[in-house]
């Protein structure tokens, strides 16, 4: 009888290939501007090899961000003023929130823009299916690190 292999063990071989492969085409490219198709992309066979397809499409926005690389954003109560509802600390599960990406328009290299992209998905993780009132740095974060090694990626702050 024929043993069957882990689906999601295959998945994530799948997806560490495609990594290497991908980061090989762009290994002497310096600079790199993704576009948000690219982004797209990526950020679905992600979602399929680390997180199981388990986190919603939001949209992703590339644009020129200063001193951040990428941002995951939970918008809920107006938080441009100072005053709301709210405390503006802790995201509040029981009202609607909308979540979107933000990455920056350039990165030093093509692994730069997967591992940022990836981050950010860690926190969209912890706000969409751990429902963390804090999604930060914090332990649930930092269990990613091993999927992320065995990938090929780095989880850093």
């Amino acid at each position: 009888m024929k043993k069957v292999k882990n689906k999601s063990v295959n998945v994530k071989k799948q997806l560490k290939v495609k990594l290497e492969n991908t980061a090989t085409r762009y290994k002497n490219r310096v600079g790199f501007r993704p576009t948000e198709q690219q982004a797209y992309h990526w950020f679905k066979v992600i979602n399929r090899g680390l997180f199981n397809s388990r986190l919603p499409t939001v949209p992703l926005h590339i644009r020129n961000l200063h001193k951040d690389w990428g941002r995951c954003v939970a918008n809920w109560d107006n938080r441009k003023t100072p005053k709301g509802k709210f405390d503006q600390r802790v995201i509040p599960y029981h009202i609607e929130v909308d979540f979107y990406i933000e990455l920056h328009c350039k990165f030093p290299k093509w692994k730069d823009f997967i591992e940022t992209l990836a981050h950010e998905m860690v926190h969209l993780y912890q706000m969409t299916v751990m429902k963390d009132p804090f999604s930060n740095h914090n332990h649930n974060f930092y269990a990613f690190r091993n999927k992320f090694r065995a990938v090929g990626l780095r989880l850093y702050r």
